[in-house]
């Protein structure tokens, strides 16, 4: 994908600078800091599972205070179908000792095989839909993030959630989740968002 053309806003990849790219190796802990779950490198990925009606939580070690592009290739782990999840805007709360406030993105989750965006802790923030399928097992290629409290969830080149927070969570940590699931992660990226306005009408049609 070269372009974005969300509501307003058209963004192109190429004019966004690379803050992370980071391909997985056997001393990913030195980028990733290990919160909840357990994770390994396996096979040239990024392997998490969590197997309770909780989510895993895997961070960025270096937190970002700007808007971002967070882009990266996904699968389950056979027999796992779901939660393809991860965060950004991501916070640790020390008092819960689980994760603070964050967006949360995910296919196939939601208890019935939903997709979209959420705001952590439940505050009812959110956009789904079931129109979208994940097909378990299969890469797919996320990209995600956030512009002026506007974020987004592509998967494969395919628009699947926009939402807009009037009161969005600033800077923090990009990272992976798997609820009640295993996850398998590989060449990730955070781009700094870079945009223009994107001026949009209708055409008469009769």
């Amino acid at each position: 994908m070269k372009e974005m053309h969300l509501l307003g806003k058209r963004v192109v990849l190429d004019e966004c600078p690379v803050l992370l790219s980071y391909t997985p190796d056997a001393d990913f802990t030195r980028v990733w800091d290990i919160k909840l779950g357990d994770w390994k490198y396996e096979d040239g990925y990024l392997v998490g599972s969590c197997p309770g009606n909780y989510g895993g939580i895997l961070f960025s070690r270096e937190s970002f205070d700007c808007d971002i592009i967070f882009s990266f290739t996904a699968k389950t782990v056979l027999p796992a179908t779901r939660d393809v999840n991860a965060v950004f805007c991501a916070h640790w709360d020390e008092d819960i000792d689980y994760l603070g406030n964050a967006y949360v993105i995910g296919l196939n989750g939601w208890y019935e095989h939903k997709s979209g965006i959420e705001r952590s802790p439940e505050t009812g923030l959110r956009a789904l839909t079931g129109a979208y399928t994940y097909t378990p097992g299969k890469e797919v290629r996320i990209v995600t993030g956030i512009i002026n409290g506007h974020s987004f969830l592509y998967a494969d080149d395919v628009l699947v959630s926009e939402l807009i927070d009037p009161h969005a969570i600033s800077g923090g940590h990009v990272g992976f989740s798997p609820y009640c699931t295993k996850l398998a992660i590989r060449d990730v990226e955070v781009r700094r968002a870079v945009y223009h306005d994107f001026e949009q009408t209708y055409e008469l049609e009769f």
